[in-house]
């Protein structure tokens, strides 16, 4: 007995070239997902950094106390003194604070009830690129430079 062959033997040309352009296309869109590069990474970084900061300014106001947000240089760490979050490997802080506000390695902005604060400068560093998130001793306003 014979057996005749049928047409599905295998995938077409056609199928195949579908199928890798839909994984080429995934792949593409993941890799543009992640922030690759140094200047997105560090831009990244500055804008949480001020993003926390603002968060400091209106919990102080909110709830009528002071609220300091730690720098730790050594460490790489900032945030809440008791809840610091840690940079990403390789990123580098300098702090430009009052002397009253920094102890050590650790330093910090502190926010008063009326918006003010005691002011600084954080400037992060991270493979040749440098942000600084500055923030107004007067107003209390943080942002970019």
């Amino acid at each position: 007995m014979r057996r005749i062959a049928s047409g599905s033997g295998g995938f077409s040309l056609i199928e195949t070239l579908v199928v890798l352009s839909i994984i080429a296309l995934v792949s593409a869109s993941v890799m543009a997902a992640k922030p690759r590069s140094a200047a997105a990474r560090i831009n990244a970084e500055a804008r949480s950094i001020a993003a926390s900061l603002q968060l400091a300014r209106s919990r102080a106001r909110a709830r009528n106390a002071e609220i300091v947000v730690g720098v730790d240089t050594q460490n790489g760490r900032f945030g809440a003194i008791d809840a610091m979050r840690q940079l990403p490997a390789g990123m580098e802080l300098a702090l430009t604070v009052a002397v009253t506000e920094r102890h050590g390695a650790v330093g910090g902005v502190r926010f008063y009830p009326d918006g003010r604060s005691s002011g600084g400068e954080i400037l992060l560093t991270y493979r040749g690129r440098t942000e600084r998130v500055v923030v107004n001793w007067f107003t209390g306003d943080s942002r970019i430079e």
